[in-house]
């Protein structure tokens, strides 16, 4: 089911890109629906991908005052591709979340940037069971050992479990960059700019 703006809909996720002719995929569906030739289609394998790296999350939260609240966090994502953060129980993104919900996260594939995902969604459960030792599951992935040094010893805990709404995402080869070539351009687009070069 589409919306008016063309968005894949479903009970679980919308799909959008900010990509024009981008492809859009269903996450209840593995197959991915692909309308163009422009770069690499999001898939649910990508996300998956993202979060199981190394790679570093950036979770926005909202303040009292409504203002935004970023920061950099390790992150893990489970089988139903709900998004795990640990956090400290007294962090203000855990106190943000108490009050709104709503959590906007973006995570960027380390080796490449041009291999990312944006995802808007909601915690919809918050947790202390097993978080001690999902904090040494992320830092033997991120450190690669199971201690995480900068724990103060009196801070519980909390794994907050984010189920995504909307996702946008973006994954291309970064050669088409390091080649002056943007896969989004038409053949006479890109035919006019080698001419302005030479």
């Amino acid at each position: 089911m589409h919306d008016k703006d063309n968005h894949i809909i479903n009970d679980h996720v919308e799909i959008i890109d900010t990509i024009t002719d981008a492809d859009e995929f269903s996450i209840n569906d593995e197959k991915n629906d692909q309308d163009g030739n422009n770069g690499t289609a999001v898939s649910l394998e990508n996300l998956s991908n993202l979060f199981k790296g190394r790679n570093l999350a950036f979770v926005s939260t909202l303040s009292s005052d409504g203002s935004p609240h970023v920061t950099p966090v390790w992150s893990d994502i489970d089988d139903e591709n709900n998004i795990l953060i640990n956090t400290a129980e007294s962090s203000v993104k855990n106190i943000n979340v108490e009050k709104d919900p709503r959590i906007a996260i973006s995570i960027v594939e380390q080796y490449n940037p041009y291999n990312m995902m944006s995802i808007k969604g909601k915690v919809i459960e918050k947790t202390f069971t097993n978080a001690d030792e999902h904090l040494r599951k992320l830092a033997i992935k991120y450190l690669g050992f199971g201690k995480y040094y900068y724990r103060k010893p009196k801070n519980r805990r909390i794994i907050l479990k984010v189920k995504p709404e909307k996702i946008m995402g973006l994954s291309l080869h970064p050669a088409f960059y390091f080649l002056a070539y943007s896969p989004f351009n038409t053949p006479n687009q890109s035919d006019g700019a080698q001419k302005d070069v030479q």
